[in-house]
């Protein structure tokens, strides 16, 4: 059966698994998160950088902000990629009532700040702005001269954990920062609502044509990632669509996603890295040696001490089973590759124990030491 018919069995006039950050889309809020913002606004705390791996809901999280607007706030403009500052005054400006836009001389953008502070007088403006990660710094130069003259111009940094450093290599910008916010996993409950308001918003009727176990199987293989949810959840619709499976039950969604779950144990022995392979600090770039995928591994975790395979999966927007494998490999468990790359001093990543991340007790992996001193000397 082609997808469209399988649709209509259900009244369905789309997926409820698109991919799609519209704001039309359903939301799902984020309480937690949502009174931090309000919290901050109302103490006055006037720059705030929310950050969260790839697919956890950020742009969601500002989309809700501009349907459910605090009420403390006059104005809210956001921004969905980086534009130069003089399309950022323009969509200011644009955002104010025609008659506060009547007198506006030319102005330059040195100058902008105590204009839009002269235009709002008491009124407060919210600015949001998305995968901010990727602006350029002359951008955040700028903001920070409208934050020291427009006293009542709020603004929100939505983007990746490395966000954070990027705010912070900008000095004049890190001194003005008020507050960090990390958006939290969501827990079953939320990612079990997420897909039964999806299938209302399609047409749909409670959680056909998933039954409880089905539904919570899709839920659990997505590791509380929301953007991975629609992804299984649309590979499952799809094979049920092909099969004409008009009930989806959890032997049905396991047989479409396989094992999803990251074991928590090595399934082969370590091998041993021999002495005549062992490299010291005299290698002077064994990165070049790596695969791509390898070298990003490694770049993530110059950034970050310590990283899940399910982490690193999500920020490198790859299987998990795939990452896995190149863990291994970096490791120095597979004896091939140690054979094929003599002048890679292995282990380049070690198994640093046990933690608890996206609500379950996963291995962390971090740069060996030997690496990062490496590294350090390049």
């Amino acid at each position: 059966m082609d997808r469209e018919s399988y649709y209509k069995k259900f009244n369905w006039n789309k997926s409820p698994f698109i991919k799609s950050t519209s704001i039309d889309t359903p939301i799902i809020r984020r309480t937690e998160e949502y009174e931090k913002v309000v919290e901050c606004i109302g103490g006055w705390d006037r720059i705030m950088v929310v950050t969260a791996p790839i697919g956890y809901g950020k742009t969601t999280f500002m989309n809700l902000l501009i349907k459910e607007k605090i009420h403390e706030i006059d104005y809210i403009i956001s921004f969905d990629s980086y534009d130069p500052v003089y399309a950022v005054i323009k969509k200011i400006l644009s955002s104010l009532p025609l008659w506060k836009r009547l007198f506006s001389r030319e102005v330059n953008r040195s100058e902008f700040g105590k204009l839009l502070q002269k235009k709002l007088g008491s009124e407060k403006m919210l600015i949001l702005f998305d995968e901010a990660q990727d602006y350029d710094e002359e951008l955040f130069r700028w903001l920070r001269i409208i934050n020291d003259r427009a006293n009542n111009v709020f603004m929100i940094f939505f983007g990746l954990p490395t966000l954070e450093n990027k705010i912070t290599s900008e000095s004049s910008f890190r001194d003005r920062k008020s507050k960090s916010i990390k958006l939290n996993p969501l827990d079953l409950d939320v990612m079990g609502k997420i897909i039964r308001e999806r299938i209302k918003w399609v047409g749909g009727e409670g959680i056909k044509p998933f039954n409880e176990g089905g539904l919570k199987r899709v839920c659990e293989s997505a590791n509380s990632i929301p953007r991975k949810l629609l992804e299984n959840g649309q590979l499952v619709i799809r094979e049920a669509a092909i099969r004409e499976k008009i009930s989806i039950d959890e032997t049905f969604v396991e047989g479409v996603l396989g094992c999803f779950e990251e074991p928590v144990r090595d399934y082969v022995e370590p091998y041993e890295v021999p002495k005549t392979i062992e490299k010291e600090s005299s290698i002077v770039d064994f990165l070049s040696d790596l695969s791509p995928m390898q070298r990003s591994i490694v770049e993530l975790l110059q950034v970050n001490e310590e990283l899940s395979i399910s982490e690193l999966s999500e920020e490198l927007a790859s299987d998990i089973r795939s990452v896995g494998s190149l863990i291994r490999k970096l490791r120095g468990l597979d004896k091939d590759e140690l054979l094929r790359k003599p002048n890679v001093p292995y282990p380049i990543v070690v198994r640093k124990g046990k933690d608890k991340r996206s609500g379950r007790v996963q291995y962390v992996y971090g740069l060996s030491d030997n690496v990062r001193r490496l590294i350090a000397k390049r």
